[in-house]
């Protein structure tokens, strides 16, 4: 229950009488109500909630449609029809295939690097040998490059996926803004019939 010392609070009650009180009930709480001074002036208007929410969502909106309105923009600025948005878009998923695939061979570079040093590490222990720290450090740094080059197989090929949609957003997008005019075909009447030679 909202109180507090030496205000008033007047709010609207179930059957919408307004209500003037030291207290606002929790149920009404969220309705909204307005904190009165002892001299009943009003000091402070606390909205309804649903209010907040739908003030929030409309700022959200107007984000999200200047937003929209940029990419509108940047679309008819940057290219021609839509042939050009999907070549940008193959050109730029080709590029990021070609550092996945690079990465990818890193990756399995590491990974054959590892082996080899946990072998001559298991030689080392079957013959009781105290493993070199050269080849420890060596096995730290390898695994850790492994673990950095995962982490960057893995940005990638998220990457590669928020750029394929992009684009197709895109192409979607600019046919919407440019709708292709299909051409108009031309009338199917039947010839008029020629005039008979004998009559």
């Amino acid at each position: 229950m909202l109180a507090e010392a030496s205000n008033l609070f007047r709010y609207h009650n179930s059957e919408g009488n307004l209500v003037i009180d030291h207290q606002v009930p929790p149920e009404y709480v969220a309705k909204g109500y307005e904190v009165l001074s002892s001299t009943g002036r009003v000091v402070k208007t606390v909205p309804p909630q649903q209010a907040v929410e739908e003030e929030e969502a409309a700022v959200s909106g107007a984000a999200s449609r200047a937003d929209q309105l940029k990419e509108d923009q940047f679309l008819l600025r940057s290219y021609s029809d839509v042939g050009e948005v999907e070549a940008a878009g193959e050109r730029r998923l080709a590029q990021l295939a070609r550092e996945i695939e690079i990465i990818e061979s890193n990756r399995a570079k590491n990974e054959e690097q590892l082996e080899k040093a946990k072998t001559r590490a298991a030689r080392y222990q079957l013959a009781g040998k105290k493993l070199p720290q050269d080849l420890l450090e060596r096995m730290d740094e390898i695994t850790r490059l492994t673990g950095d080059t995962q982490h960057m197989l893995l940005l990638r090929k998220r990457e590669y996926e928020a750029v394929a949609a992009r684009y197709e957003r895109y192409k979607n997008r600019f046919k919407a803004l440019n709708p292709e005019k299909t051409p108009s075909q031309p009338p199917t009447t039947a010839p008029a019939s020629s005039p008979s030679a004998t009559e």
